[in-house]
């Protein structure tokens, strides 16, 4: 995206009522790895609907993308990958423009998000109280941020917390960072945590 679309994006930001400061934050407001999933297990028959997902509380998003260690501003502003939809970004930016910022924050909180081809669904880690959004709708948690909203909606997954793989997984870690394996072919977490639990069981 251009330095033109960023300087009007703000000004319509700023015009719909969204401070300047909240704005500026967003470039300090990065998308977290989704490290928890390898400590975590899915709690069966969990799976139920929310309208009241904190916006805050979204950490991370699955996307065919990279996402990961960008910033909201920069996501919103000028790092959407060629061929992804600026469209939508564009849309939000529009009916904020002609419904004003109650409207907008309201939307993402919306039956729409629950159902058809607009369904967004989020792992939710208890231990770590965050959420992970595992499908389509990136544009709209990065939108939602960017505009202050305060909550979501969508179809929730509870997960709780393993402590014995996220003792493995800190362990793996720590040998991958001592030991400089990153790229050795072989020393996946699965082997790793293989390995370790056959170990102890002998």
């Amino acid at each position: 995206m251009t330095i033109d679309f960023e300087k009007k994006a703000i000004e319509r930001m700023l015009e719909a009522g969204i401070s300047l400061g909240h704005i500026q934050s967003q470039k300090r407001n990065f998308f977290q790895d989704s490290h928890v999933e390898n400590y975590y297990n899915k709690i069966e028959n969990s799976e139920h609907p929310c309208k009241k997902i904190p916006i805050k509380k979204i950490i991370g998003v699955k996307a065919d993308w990279a996402v990961e260690e960008k910033s909201v501003y920069d996501l919103f502003m000028k790092e959407l990958p060629e061929g992804r939809d600026v469209g939508k970004i564009n849309e939000n930016l529009t009916s904020l423009k002609k419904n004003g910022l109650a409207f907008q924050q309201a939307f993402y909180s919306d039956d729409f998000n629950l159902e058809g081809s607009s369904l967004l669904r989020f792992n939710y880690y208890k231990e770590d109280d965050c959420y992970i959004l595992q499908n389509d709708g990136v544009h709209r948690v990065i939108a939602a941020k960017m505009f202050n909203a305060p909550s979501m909606s969508g179809i929730v997954t509870d997960y709780e917390l393993d402590e014995e793989k996220k003792e493995l997984y800190e362990e793996y870690e720590s040998l991958k960072e001592i030991l400089r394996l990153t790229d050795i072919k072989g020393l996946t977490l699965d082997y790793f945590q293989e390995k370790m639990s056959r170990n102890k069981k002998e």
